[in-house]
């Protein structure tokens, strides 16, 4: 057994050595410094100076800037991470360099061991990336597809509405819903469950939360130490493997399960018009495209659901937390819409307080505070500094939108900021930093704002939405948002009631402007 046990870590080990080896032999020839960081310790590096677990990644990072300057690095066993917290540096590099830039780092947990190597977000840029792109392009690149999702989201929106003023304190799931609802019905002609918990969105949900735990960088130590996915299931230590395994079943139940609903509706003629099954009927035979389509779709869910999750969660906490912009909104609402309809795509242009707002819900709390991260292709230098190839690129966006030297007050939430006055120059759109950069930049941000613009506007038309009162004491909501790549605030608790009971009405009168349609949920379970 002893014998059986040594043989076994033979290889592994054998892995190590050789890494640190060719770690360390490597010619270290450079006219140029790396950017400052702090000192490391032998062999291993900078390895205790990467984020400790339940602290916001941005937060970590920003010390950087008080210690070593706008731009800084850390070295893990040769692997170089560089933290840029200076928005203007972000923008240089990885938007007008993006040539260089566009690369994704290689994740062995979150790529290699689950498969979020073949989504979009973490896709290498390759060919294929670039059909993700142009498939991208096709649902929510053209005005004629982004009028669909108008439809759609209004539909939904309203449904939304009616499911917060039956059961306000659900928020959260409603939030869920609408989010989940919009896209699965554009991406692959699916109705989830009106009034319950859907199969579907209950999994892409999951789903979700594990991508944003699993692609922080060096927050895994087999991203660090790559041998130890060879480790042996019994080795101390090796309980990721089984971790990963889970994840990446579960991964696959969300690629897979609405693809094969797809096809099993194609096949009985009751599919609906979808980009997947627009996808499926060009494919053929031809087991790339398939792939292709299959990660295309999924990529567009698990993209755009969660995302607008945080987002819309975001907005709720901040109309509890500065009443005061509430009741600028609804002095907006009322005099461009009126009390005898709810407002909708269209009606953006004459509303610029409420796509304020949208803005300020942007910046508030940037979706992704440290982005996704990316990875140069080749070597590189700014301001006197080395940039290596194969480098992790971090950009802190919430330090991009946070910044008191372009955001006065940053922790204020003040859509006034976005106006120019005779005493005040408008701040800049933080969209330019939170979708992302460069070839990177989301290819759904268009159908995302409009998702808010819509959820908000008739928000903020129908409802009071109040810190909430037990006892006679109001309880203060906490302004906490939770760590991970895309970060969600912490559950929080809301009163949330119609403005009067015309409103109440007017929510009502929309079921029957946009009824409720029949769930597939059962169609699906069929599949399974």
């Amino acid at each position: 057994m002893a014998l059986l046990s040594l043989t076994n870590l033979i290889a592994p080990l054998s892995i190590l050595i050789l890494y640190i080896l060719n770690r360390l032999i490597r010619p270290q020839k450079h006219i140029l410094p790396l950017p400052p960081g702090p000192k490391g310790i032998p062999l291993l590096g900078n390895i205790n100076d990467l984020p400790e677990p339940g602290i916001l990644e941005c937060h970590h990072w920003l010390k950087h800037k008080d210690l070593y300057g706008p731009i800084s690095s850390i070295t893990v066993l040769g692997q170089t991470f560089v933290i840029i917290n200076d928005a203007d540096i972000a923008l240089e590099l990885l938007r007008d360099r993006a040539a260089i830039y566009s690369e994704r780092p290689t994740m062995v947990y979150s790529g290699e061991m689950i498969g979020w190597k073949n989504a979009l977000g973490m896709l290498q840029y390759t060919d294929d990336f670039k059909v993700f792109r142009k498939n991208f392009a096709k649902v929510a690149g053209s005005n004629i597809a982004l009028a669909a999702f108008d439809r759609v989201q209004e539909e939904e929106a309203a449904h939304f509405l009616l499911n917060v003023l039956d059961s306000p304190d659900d928020l959260f799931d409603h939030i869920k819903k609408e989010a989940g609802a919009v896209i699965l019905r554009i991406t692959y002609g699916y109705t989830p469950e009106a009034h319950s918990k859907d199969p579907l969105v209950d999994l892409v949900g999951q789903t979700m939360k594990e991508f944003s735990e699993t692609v922080v960088p060096g927050k895994f130590a087999v991203d660090i130490f790559p041998f130890l996915r060879h480790l042996p299931d019994w080795c101390p230590g090796a309980g990721f493997k089984v971790n990963a395994r889970q994840m990446a079943k579960q991964l696959s139940r969300t690629v897979e399960e609405p693809y094969q609903f797809v096809k099993q509706q194609m096949r009985s003629k009751t599919a609906k018009t979808s980009f997947l099954s627009q996808a499926i009927e060009k494919i053929g035979l031809d087991a790339h495209m398939e792939h292709i389509h299959k990660w295309s779709a999924v990529s567009m869910y698990t993209g755009g659901a969660d995302t607008t999750v945080s987002s819309l969660m975001t907005f709720f906490l901040a109309m509890a937390v500065f009443p005061e912009v509430q009741i600028k909104a609804r002095e907006e609402l009322d005099r461009v819409i009126g009390g005898g309809r709810l407002p909708v795509s269209a009606d953006k242009g004459q509303l610029s307080y409420i796509e304020a707002v949208v803005k300020e819900t942007h910046r508030w709390h940037p979706v992704a505070p440290m982005a996704l991260a990316h990875a140069t292709a080749k070597d590189d230098n700014i301001r006197g500094y080395r940039i290596p190839k194969g480098a992790v690129v971090l950009p802190n966006t919430w330090w991009a939108t946070h910044d008191p030297a372009v955001y006065p007050d940053p922790m204020v939430f003040r859509p006034e900021r976005y106006f120019s006055t005779p005493t005040h120059a408008a701040e800049p759109d933080p969209r330019t930093w939170t979708f992302g950069y460069g070839r990177r930049v989301c290819p759904g941000r268009y159908v995302a704002d409009n998702a808010l613009f819509t959820t908000i506007a008739q928000s903020l038309a129908v409802f009071n939405i109040e810190k909430p009162v037990e006892n006679g004491e109001t309880i203060e909501p906490k302004i906490e948002f939770e760590p991970g790549t895309v970060s969600h605030p912490v559950p929080y608790r809301l009163s949330i009631k119609p403005r009067s009971e015309s409103h109440r009405g007017l929510i009502r009168k929309a079921e029957e402007m946009y009824p409720w349609e029949k769930s597939d949920a059962k169609a699906l379970e069929n599949l399974r």
